[in-house]
């Protein structure tokens, strides 16, 4: 294509000190001649020496030219005009196959960039580095999966510090399934074997996917250097045509390369470094935690009373200096209204992009599924470990739960428990010593002072074989009215698991002595809820039963060898006045617990955040979810 060359290349321009990569930089032009002076002032900063070509596409005026003859002091120049408009794949292919005899590489630079110290040299070397490396584009404030950060779009001055501040964490360099034509290096022998763009694509618009997808079906491939960052501080426009023509290119591109869809969704689902997606946490920001209640379903349960209990004191503590955010299924939402009012829910459709510097769950994490949404929304995670009741028992456990149990304390930041005996218990059970810390659970309000009761025997559990309920029952036949709370035979007149919880506190108030009869406990919160109503307790005595006697009271509970023990302790007590409890009496309350959480989370949203510890859990859960979709 036939050009008028207006500007020689300058040969007696400044020259650097340091010895040049052998790299030509292309610069298509089109009018934006303000633009076009920032670009080649930087580069005159930043890159000074190197060779330039300014492909101007036929502007109407002169505006183009007469900013490259300001350059022409100081920068090595070739200014090329264009005798008509070509569009930008055909001036882009006419300037590179200028280059290709000379052996250099061919830096592709829009007009509306400004680039930074070393970029060029960091990109040269990674795409050096390898030679199967036929791309490389640098990190930017708008270049879409190229962006700093990459899900929201911030001013340049602040995505620029931004990347100051994480690139150090980054890996010098990533395989990537696209390049970015703002700023692309590409590799001369590439692009002498596997051609230029392709002119389909004219004017413009998918022109750079399609090459990297036909140099990557030859086993090169795209890279960014995470280590290089140019702003691109425009989008260049097609005017009132542009969507038509890229819905047009976007056909092309996936008639052509139907992987292309694929591998960009991969990509974000699979590839994005764990530092690029948490990186507004370098940011100056407030923190924000998720309190993760997704394991609640819409009924009362040991899991929602904790969970509830320790919300309504923690949540005041936290939100001195974090903004808080509950996370439950719609279900268990609407179900738990009327305890939830005036909190802020995370929505996953609506809060797509939500990170969190902190993700807490008052559970422990039963599925894979709950421990990658952990995982990808929180920065620290932590938990509370309840007990391993479910990999104890032979008939509940399976390799799966039995892996993530251990897996899961692993990868959290921190995590508390409930007892001396459960930690000790997982210890033992795994063979492992995690600092799991130490949070006892507590009672709800004040004690009712009641006086002599001849109400009935309420015996506490569910239907688990360990929590032994049918076999207390049977034990008690005579002595005095049973009710079971929980149990294997759920229909029958003592079968009571589905009651609200004002049903069941019902069922306390009315009983003149409760019975708790479980084989294993991670604490027993009933216990002490029995014992702050002014009821006394019969339980089995086991180490968790004796921790949770030194922190409640002696006198309140009884506890017995076997079930066997059972009728006479119960007989004992029924006909007894009810313990008012003094006000002076020291019962652990739920404010108490609340402080402790509050003391223990607060610590570790102030601690820096574990970059190896997150990448550690990221690759976990990506390889998973890549053999087995997690969400």
């Amino acid at each position: 294509m036939a050009a008028e060359t207006m500007l020689g290349r300058v040969a007696d321009g400044p020259r650097s000190t340091r010895v040049h990569l052998p790299v030509s930089i292309v610069i298509p032009a089109y009018g934006a001649a303000n633009p076009l002076a920032d670009c080649l002032e930087s580069l005159r900063s930043h890159a000074p020496g190197y060779h330039i070509v300014v492909a101007d596409d036929a502007t109407p005026d002169e505006s183009v030219a007469e900013v490259a003859r300001s350059f022409a002091t100081g920068l090595s120049l070739d200014y090329v005009r264009r005798e008509r408009n070509l569009g930008f794949v055909e001036n882009c292919n006419d300037a590179i196959r200028s280059i290709l005899p000379t052996g250099r590489d061919v830096l592709l630079l829009n007009s509306d960039t400004r680039v930074t110290a070393g970029f060029l040299e960091e990109m040269w070397d990674v795409l050096h580095a390898h030679e199967k490396h036929g791309a490389v584009s640098p990190r930017s404030n708008n270049a879409t999966i190229f962006s700093v950060p990459v899900y929201e779009r911030l001013p340049p001055d602040a995505s620029y510090e931004l990347w100051r501040s994480i690139r150090g964490l980054l890996p010098r360099y990533q395989v990537m399934p696209t390049a970015v034509g703002f700023c692309l290096l590409l590799r001369n022998t590439v692009l002498r074997q596997l051609g230029l763009f392709d002119p389909v694509y004219s004017p413009g618009y998918n022109e750079e996917n399609d090459l990297i997808c036909r140099i990557n079906r030859h086993g090169y491939s795209a890279v960014v250097a995470h280590q290089a960052f140019v702003f691109h501080l425009e989008s260049a426009s097609f005017g009132p045509g542009k969507q038509r023509l890229e819905r047009r290119n976007r056909r092309v591109l996936d008639d052509r390369y139907p992987e292309y869809l694929r591998k960009i969704t991969e990509h974000m689902r699979y590839c994005v470094d764990p530092i690029d997606h948490f990186a507004p946490f370098w940011r100056p920001h407030r923190p924000a935690i998720l309190i993760d209640l997704f394991h609640l379903q819409a009924k009362h349960s040991g899991a929602s009373d904790f969970a509830l209990s320790l919300l309504l004191h923690l949540v005041p503590l936290l939100e001195a200096k974090a903004d808080i955010c509950l996370g439950l299924s719609e279900a268990a939402r609407q179900f738990f209204s009327h305890e939830l009012t005036g909190y802020r829910f995370y929505d996953a459709e609506r809060h797509a992009n939500a990170r969190f510097d902190l993700v807490f769950k008052p559970s422990q994490i039963f599925t894979w599924a709950e421990l990658h949404r952990m995982v990808r929304l929180g920065g620290r995670l932590a938990f509370t470990h309840l007990d391993i009741i479910a990999v104890r028992c032979d008939y509940l456990s399976v390799p799966n739960t039995r892996v993530l149990f251990r897996t899961a304390a692993e990868l959290a930041d921190h995590v508390i428990t409930i007892s001396q005996f459960s930690k000790e218990d997982f210890a033992a059970f795994y063979g492992t010593s995690i600092p799991f810390e130490v949070i006892p659970l507590g009672a709800h309000g004040d004690p009712p002072v009641i006086g002599h009761s001849d109400g009935h025997v309420l015996v506490v559990g569910n239907q688990f074989h360990h929590k032994a309920v049918q076999r207390a029952v049977d034990e008690l036949q005579g002595v005095g009215h049973i009710v079971a709370l929980g149990g294997e035979d759920a229909s029958g007149p003592q079968g009571r698991r589905t009651l609200s919880r004002s049903a069941i506190a019902e069922l306390y108030d009315g009983a003149a002595v409760v019975v708790y009869p479980s084989f294993y406990e991670g604490f027993g919160l009933p216990i002490v809820d029995a014992i702050a109503r002014g009821l006394r307790v019969v339980a089995l005595d086991t180490a968790v039963t004796q921790e949770v006697r030194a922190i409640t009271d002696e006198s309140s509970l009884v506890l017995v060898k076997d079930h066997g023990a059972l009728r006479a302790a119960v007989a004992g007590i029924l006909g007894e006045p009810r313990i008012a409890v003094p006000p002076d009496r020291r019962l652990r309350r739920w404010p108490e617990v609340a402080r402790q959480y509050a003391q223990s989370l607060g610590d570790l949203l102030d601690r820096g955040l574990d970059v190896g510890l997150i990448r550690r859990r990221w690759d976990l859960m990506t390889t998973i979810d890549a053999v087995h979709p997690l969400s």
